[in-house]
């Protein structure tokens, strides 16, 4: 189960500036298909905070700066999980703002994240923000959990495929990875259970409930084995909870 801000916020974050027109952030917000979003300066430093209701009384007046709330609650990413749902439920607020150590966004957090992390389920974002990862390079899924109904979402073809371990009471941990040829026929042969798997593999499929998936599709094989091999060191042992 998750217990930090990092692991169920969104990384990849959407701002608006004081100075843009309220149309346009509205236009901005309906594209994204999100319903607020946080207000930096130069620095990217949270300046304010504005939502879809603050900007359509007349989107034709003023500027975000004058729409907006201010100051902005924020959180770091080492915070836990339930600590930030505290913070919200005090300040009957819905997002966070996630900050680094200078006070720079990285990240935003909803009540619906804090609330799904607490009870140790996949935290999904907006299909419109790529879920993209530095250590590999690549562009994953949210996490999913292994069943049927959620292999649709995997893609087809060559790619990399990650298993998430969530236990109550421990972080989530990245326990399986490899790179099949199909994504997504790979995902349905562990969902079999078959006895050709390998042995430490087996072990983690006895309790699927506790396991989710995460893949990304990469057709150059180089390149996935540079990924893999990036992934590999940051495995926990199976056997060990996270």
């Amino acid at each position: 189960m998750a217990k930090s801000v990092h692991e169920i916020m969104n990384h990849e974050l959407f701002a608006l500036g004081a100075g843009d027109l309220p149309a346009d952030a509205l236009g901005y917000l309906g594209a994204l298909s999100i319903v607020a979003a946080p207000v930096l300066d130069a620095e990217r430093r949270p300046v304010g905070f504005v939502s879809m209701r603050d900007l359509v009384s007349d989107a034709r007046a003023g500027s975000v700066g004058e729409r907006m709330s201010s100051p902005v609650l924020t959180v770091t990413a080492d915070d836990a999980i339930a600590d930030a749902g505290r913070l919200m439920g005090e300040r009957g607020i819905h997002h966070l703002i996630v900050v680094d150590a200078d006070g720079r966004a990285i990240g935003i957090v909803s009540t619906l994240d804090v609330v799904r992390g607490l009870l140790g389920q996949p935290t999904p974002h907006p299909d419109a923000f790529p879920h993209r990862d530095v250590v590999t390079g690549a562009t994953w899924t949210d996490d999913l959990p292994l069943e049927l109904d959620a292999t649709a979402r995997a893609p087809q073809g060559p790619g990399l495929l990650v298993l998430v371990r969530g236990v109550a009471g421990h972080p989530d941990a990245k326990v399986w990875a490899e790179a099949p040829m199909d994504v997504r026929s790979r995902i349905l042969e562990m969902l079999s259970f078959g006895t050709w798997e390998p042995a430490p593999l087996q072990k983690l499929l006895e309790h699927p409930t506790s396991l989710r998936f995460r893949a990304t599709a990469i057709a150059d094989a180089h390149e996935r084995g540079r990924a893999l091999r990036k992934l590999a060191r940051e495995l926990t042992p199976i056997g060990r909870p996270g």
